[in-house]
């Protein structure tokens, strides 16, 4: 099986935060960030203040409130358009005592925000219940739903984390006597739907100084509102009725914000700040149960936003994923400690059938990659099978995406057929996910003509095709990137915070960030760093080989660094090479010692490696012109070379390999071959061309990153592919031209004239 060259190859470029690829900070920036940030923080780690200083522009006042999360000073609920109206019409059905159902989404952001309002509304005695779809259902309000909720007597919806532009649906309601509330967070049209209220940040029309709410972030700043006015009307405190609704739900309103990737700044730095604080000490037993569950048999693991993001939020997405976000929705709202156990472990058990039906589909789709080499040059990768879950390809999609370098959309047919009758006519739905200057929702509508429906975002977005029209989507779609992106720059760029020494990497600076940085999720990100120039000591898998644990040494100083996700194949390095890594800190508690641990987010070769790559090629093409060299750089074959690299390209030939990186060969040389015996670059690369000037090997090779594109981020490297020629009679080597030539080129004539068949 031949080895594919693809995008995956690409490596990842590194920038610092301000946009460039080298640090650069003044002895007077120095002093300042001293100063302002010292002021306030007294002995803090000189490198997390520069992080502070440059997150916050310098700004004494912005420094200031950062670092004590105050931000909601002024920030009355009721500043949120149609607050008013939709506080009235829920007292009204309170004081009514109608029936509410509370429609919401099937992700975190919609789970969370239902049980915040279901609770509140619940705890002031309302008769309430909560109605969220199946994706199979669809997004958002259906007319399906509503008659169901109509028939269960149900006379106010409101919606959270949806319904902004659901018309047609709340007109409908309207029809059958069911008023709507909607509280959102997306992107409005220009109408707005006629409901009773619409509570959104977003509405054209709004003044609320912060638009960055997540949906569950909308629904606490209702129950915030309707807490207010009970307390202004009892002739209470309404600033200690905001912050009883703060300390009963900042947790959830924190799983939420952080789970649908909302920016952490301003308001959201808040309640997420108090939020963890909560899930620290004051756990509702659904939570604690889910914790308990996710971490069995593993390190407790400290809670933060990232650990929302990696571990509660997969979990309580899984349900609506697979099946049905009720289930996560129940969870939350347990009382019981012995159901929410039980509940917590079956939410874990859906997880996993949602990794391995995930894995599946990565390698379901690769496989189509690579058996098809139409892909290879196409800028946008359209993929569609009849089995894929719904729910879970926009995940793939991600991954596909960014390993390939290149906007992803992969569509399912899943339940949209008559079982082993495909039909042209049969609707699929697809997920898609783009790359850094490709605007996907505008290629799409560039095939709107030919799809179904389609929305989102310019990263991501939905669609629905016909499979008829799935061949004219691929090529139309590609046509328009060829079009309106040829001169896009689609490699993935990974930002750093700064370039730190072995000396600077310590546990006061992994404490200082924990202490002042966190939260951190998007728009405040925890903060990563290069260290350049290390020398891996060791590499080993751990957890099945789901991870990889790295040891590398840095001006006498050794450090772990874990890359999660990644297996030790994946990480393709040995002991002795030098390598530059990207990464976050960790403290790490063991055996009653503190030490601090590197998160790696990716790993490469060092800048002196890739010079030293530039310099062997340059050296190769010299030498083959007719370059001078001298024996001691030990780049003329001898017989024993021609035969240890005849034996290692048979032996991957037999196993199944007729193409390889120059990497790979290079790592294979490393293992069997040492001492006198070691082939290094230069003379492998002469070897090669006389195989194929002896017609022992035919051999194509495929510069993956020519020279003149290359930089320090991204080592070059030929892909070789070889065919073995069989002959009836042996091969002199004397015969060869270029080996006679590269004799008389080295200036050292004390070679062993050898002869003798392959």
């Amino acid at each position: 099986m031949s080895e594919r060259v693809s995008g995956s190859f690409k490596k990842k470029k590194w920038i610092l935060r301000n946009g460039s690829e080298a640090p650069s900070r003044t002895a007077g920036a120095e002093k300042s960030i001293a100063e302002t940030v010292g002021s306030l923080c007294p002995g803090i780690d000189p490198v997390c203040a520069g992080i502070i200083f440059d997150r916050c522009g310098g700004d004494p006042e912005r420094i200031g409130r950062f670092i004590r999360r105050d931000y909601l000073d002024g920030r009355d609920p009721f500043g949120l358009k149609d607050m008013d109206r939709a506080v009235a019409r829920l007292e009204k059905a309170i004081s009514g005592r109608e029936t509410c159902a509370i429609f919401g989404d099937y992700d975190v952001d919609g789970v969370t925000s239902v049980s915040v309002l279901y609770l509140y509304l619940r705890s002031r005695g309302m008769r309430v219940g909560y109605f969220i779809p199946t994706r199979a259902d669809g997004y958002g309000m259906t007319r399906e739903a509503i008659d169901l909720l109509a028939s269960r007597g149900v006379t106010l919806i409101v919606t959270v984390d949806t319904g902004i532009t659901a018309d047609e649906e709340i007109a409908y309601a309207a029809s059958v006597g069911i008023d709507t509330v909607v509280t959102d967070h997306h992107e409005c049209r220009p109408d707005l739907p006629e409901a009773v209220a619409v509570v959104n940040p977003h509405r054209p029309d709004d003044g609320y100084p912060f638009k960055e709410l997540a949906g569950v972030g909308v629904a606490y700043k209702l129950v915030t509102a309707m807490e207010i006015s009970r307390a202004v009307a009892a002739g209470g405190d309404p600033g200690a009725a905001a912050e009883a609704v703060t300390d009963r739900y900042c947790d959830l309103v924190a799983i939420g914000t952080v789970a649908d990737v909302m920016p952490i700044v301003d308001e959201n730095r808040m309640i997420t700040h108090r939020g963890i604080e909560k899930l620290k000490k004051d756990k509702r037993r659904g939570i604690a149960a889910l914790i308990e569950a996710s971490q069995r048999g593993s390190v407790q693991r400290e809670m933060t936003a990232s650990f929302i993001s990696f571990t509660l939020a997969p979990r309580l997405n899984a349900a609506g994923r697979m099946g049905n976000a009720g289930r996560s929705v129940e969870l939350l709202l347990a009382e019981d400690e012995l159901e929410a156990r039980e509940m917590a472990i079956k939410l874990c058990e859906i997880n996993r059938m949602r990794q391995i039906e995930e894995n599946r589909i990565v390698e379901e789709a690769i496989e189509k990659l690579t058996s098809d080499p139409s892909y290879f040059d196409d800028r946008v990768i359209v993929l569609a099978d009849d089995s894929w879950q719904q729910g879970v390809i926009g995940i793939v999609a991600s991954r596909i995406s960014e390993k390939e370098g290149k906007p992803t959309a992969l569509i399912t047919f899943e339940g949209m057929m008559t079982p082993g009758m495909p039909s042209p006519s049969d609707v699929g739905k697809g997920s898609g996910r783009s790359v850094k200057g490709m605007n996907l929702v505008a290629a799409l509508a560039s095939c709107e003509d030919i799809l179904v429906r389609y929305g989102g975002h310019e990263q991501a977005a939905g669609l629905s095709v016909t499979r008829g029209n799935l061949p004219e989507l691929r090529r139309r779609i590609n046509e328009y990137a060829a079009e309106q992106f040829s001169g896009v720059d689609s490699t993935v760029t990974l930002e750093a915070d700064a370039e730190l020494r072995a000396s600077d990497i310590t546990v006061a600076l992994a404490s200082d960030i924990n202490r002042y940085l966190e939260p951190c999720s998007s728009g405040n990100p925890l903060p990563v760093f290069i260290l350049r120039d290390a020398v891996v000591q060791s590499v080993r898998q751990f957890s099945g080989g789901k991870h990889t644990k790295i040891t590398v040494q840095s001006d006498g100083r050794r450090f772990t660094a874990i890359f999660y996700g990644r297996s030790e194949a994946d990480v393709d390095f040995d002991p002795g090479d030098c390598v530059d890594l990207l990464f976050s800190l960790n403290i790490n508690n063991y055996a009653g010692e503190t030490t601090v641990q590197l998160i790696l987010s990716d790993i490469r070769y060092s800048g002196a490696v890739y010079r030293k790559r530039l310099a062997d090629r340059a050296r190769v093409r010299d030498i083959l012109k007719g370059g001078s060299f001298t024996a001691s750089e030990m780049f003329l074959p001898g017989r024993e070379d021609f035969v240890n690299l005849y034996g290692i390209i048979n032996d991957m030939i037999k196993g199944g390999r007729d193409a390889f990186s120059d990497r790979y060969i290079m790592k294979i040389i490393r293992s069997r071959l040492s001492g006198d015996d070691y082939i290094n670059y230069v003379k492998y690369k002469l070897l090669l061309a006389i195989f194929a000037e002896l017609d022992i090997f035919r051999i194509r090779q495929d510069c993956c990153v020519p020279d003149e594109d290359s930089s320090e981020w991204c080592l070059p490297e030929d892909f070789v592919s070889v065919e073995k020629v069989y002959h009836n009679r042996k091969i002199n080597l004397e015969s060869s031209g270029i080996l006679g030539r590269i004799r008389r080129q080295c200036d050292d004539g004390n070679f062993s004239r050898t002869s003798g068949g392959n």
